[in-house]
């Protein structure tokens, strides 16, 4: 357990809950989903941020009870579609990069031994392919290619609160859990395997 997660948990050791904002959208094609507005900015990976859409469940209201935080929206709808935009584009790019690099050094494995390639194939600064593929595939989902690669709209937004409490295992493992499970997982997994979103996440539960 690192430093960070030890003094994270004395913190938590009886639990916290923050009320988390979200926008509340409804698109042109009449379907809902909440944009976390509040850690869109906090990923390392923009192809994380496909992560922060959400199905409307667990909303709850803006006023804090009790040892509950409540957050403000940290940017506007604006600023939230413009990242998720950036997301698409940026994953786009470089998965088409990622096939590139492939099949240069497919051609490279033709020439040299097969150990030259497998160390080249295991460069930690690429982004796993499934990684990219599986940003496309939920922002084209919920947007639409032809919206993406244009402007994102939407019909109607408010601003909507979701409640997230967090907590420790005994083995020193984080606890995520909300009314709305998608967020629930997506903040659990990003604090695992997202530095800066931890660093966010952490900062937040300490005040």
């Amino acid at each position: 357990m690192n430093e960070r997660d030890s003094v994270l948990k004395e913190i938590v050791a009886e639990g916290r809950r923050l009320l988390i904002p979200c926008y509340a959208i409804t698109l042109r094609n009449s379907r809902s989903y909440f944009l976390d507005a509040y850690f869109m900015r906090s990923l390392k990976v923009p192809a994380r941020r496909s992560l922060m859409i959400y199905p409307p469940k667990g909303r709850v209201s803006s006023i804090a009870w009790g040892h509950t935080k409540l957050l403000r929206p940290a940017y506007s709808i604006n600023e939230a579609l413009g990242m998720l935009r950036e997301a698409y584009l940026w994953s786009c790019e470089k998965r088409l990069n990622r096939a590139k690099a492939v099949l240069s050094r497919f051609r490279i494995s033709l020439l040299f031994p097969v150990a030259v390639f497998k160390k080249i194939e295991s460069d930690e600064d690429l982004v796993r392919d499934s990684e990219l593929a599986g940003a496309i595939y939920i922002l084209e989902g919920v947007f639409g290619r032809e919206f993406l690669l244009s402007k994102l709209d939407v019909e109607r937004t408010e601003v909507a609160h979701v409640e997230v409490s967090v907590s420790f295992k005994e083995n020193n493992e984080i606890v995520v859990s909300s009314s709305n499970s998608s967020i629930a997982r997506a903040y659990a997994w990003l604090y695992k395997n997202d530095e800066e979103f931890s660093k966010a996440f952490a900062e937040v539960l300490k005040k």
